[in-house]
């Protein structure tokens, strides 16, 4: 994957076929699926319910997500 770099003003000065705000909805949903597969491992194990509840709340965020992301590339 090509490293997107930051230049001034916060865009990105690599060549990429996404513009920078798709890049940032698909970064930030990238995070929360990555969260909701840590926070599901971790809840095998965790017997108060937190990681379970961490999990619900990074899904909320990812479909948020992937709902701006489906609207800005339609």
């Amino acid at each position: 994957m090509q490293e997107r770099q930051m230049g001034r003003g916060g865009s990105t000065t690599a060549n990429s076929p996404v513009d920078d705000p798709t890049y940032n909805l698909l970064q930030a949903l990238t995070s929360k699926l990555e969260a909701i597969e840590a926070y599901d491992m971790y809840s095998q194990q965790d017997e108060s319910g937190l990681f379970t509840e961490l999990a619900r709340d990074e899904r909320r965020h990812a479909e948020q997500l992937l709902s701006a992301l489906k609207q800005r590339i339609s």
